[in-house]
């Protein structure tokens, strides 16, 4: 035990000293990428600095993120240990930590995928008005053929992962010659300047899938995920964290459809950049309902996860369904009883929360 203090000391010590450095230094990092007017428009140097900068705050964003997914696992095994009979809040702690650290490698693939995009679309840009036309069109076929196998290779590794084909020349070989040919066919259908709107097609996708999840109920999803992963509550965490980004991927995605033009037609007007744009015109207006609307949904997850629990998605909803079971109705009361205190002290704290926020 002793060993185990002075390490969870230590790790804890130096993981907050890290979270606070980072959190510094990407708040600099960023205050100065993107300042609130420039004197004089930037050179080519200066702009290469200031997305170095940029990149390098999202690499420590990164790190604080793995430091908090850290502090949270080692907090919570060492509150396991101590809380005795309550240690499954030291529990919840550390598997919230799994969580943030299963979810670091996601945050960190999207992340590469958005700045390489971001770098082709730069590149390809540049070659288009420096290329012949000949030249540039069998570049774009070669591009779009190889784009097309690797998504159509992509979605048949992630049907292999369900389904386990165990054959190459079904996952990968058929797959990638296929898309290959559809990718050339529709690239020599288009003129050689001619966009293709990616952006529209991965809003239309992304919005059919968002969709599907929210009309699928939380509760449905729970069963799924219990034959899937079993009874307890990581069904239940699985369960509610699906729908919750389903649900807040509408309203999010609403109320920047819905921002006021004014604030960004003033800003453009006084020559900012587009990334300047964003962050004084568009982000100032999405982050009190961005915070509404958490919150908002925070407070439905508290009262499903009582109703999970009866589907076996773990919890004290799971704990209420056994004791009815068992006509053991002094510890259901007790326990109903708990579960409308927890809903009426957080719809208090997130009442208070807003206030002071927004």
């Amino acid at each position: 035990m002793g060993s185990l203090t002075s390490q969870i000391r230590t790790s804890y010590l130096w993981n907050l000293l890290g979270m606070g450095a980072g959190i510094a230094l990407i708040y600099l990092a960023i205050r100065w990428a993107i300042p609130a007017e420039d004197l004089l428009p930037p050179g080519r140097w200066l702009r290469l600095a200031r997305t170095l900068a940029l990149v390098g705050a999202s690499l420590l964003a990164l790190a604080v993120f793995y430091l908090l997914s850290s502090t949270l696992i080692l907090s919570g095994n060492w509150l396991e240990s101590r809380l005795g009979s309550i240690g499954f809040i030291g529990t919840f702690i550390a598997d919230l930590g799994d969580i943030l650290g299963i979810l670091l490698s996601v945050i960190a693939a999207l992340g590469g995928a958005g700045l390489a995009t971001s770098l082709a679309g730069s590149i390809g840009r540049r070659l288009s008005r420096g290329l012949p036309a000949s030249g540039l069109k069998i570049l774009n076929v070669l591009l779009a053929a190889a784009a097309g196998a690797l998504l159509l290779i992509l979605i048949m590794a992630a049907l292999d992962w369900f389904y386990q084909f165990n054959n190459p020349m079904v996952t990968r070989t058929l797959p990638g010659g296929i898309g290959a040919l559809l990718g050339a066919i529709i690239t020599l259908r288009l003129g050689v300047h001619d966009e293709l709107p990616v952006g529209m097609a991965i809003y239309f996708i992304s919005r059919t899938i968002f969709n599907a999840l929210r009309s699928i109920e939380a509760l449905i999803m729970v069963i799924v995920f219990v034959v899937w992963v079993g009874i307890g509550p990581f069904a239940g965490v699985l369960a509610l964290s699906l729908h919750t980004v389903a649900a807040l991927a509408k309203l999010y995605s609403e109320q920047v459809e819905s921002i006021m033009e004014g604030p960004i037609e003033a800003i453009s007007a006084t020559g900012a950049s587009r990334l300047q744009t964003i962050m004084y015109a568009v982000i100032p207006q999405i982050i009190p309902p961005y915070i509404s609307f958490t919150m908002y949904r925070w407070d439905i997850n508290v009262r499903m996860s009582t109703i999970i629990g009866f589907a076996g998605g773990g919890g004290i909803g799971f704990l209420l369904y056994q004791n009815i079971n068992l006509l053991n109705y002094r510890a259901a009361s007790a326990q109903m009883l708990a579960i409308a205190i927890v809903v009426a002290s957080m719809d208090y704290l997130s009442a208070k929360l807003r206030e002071r926020v927004i």
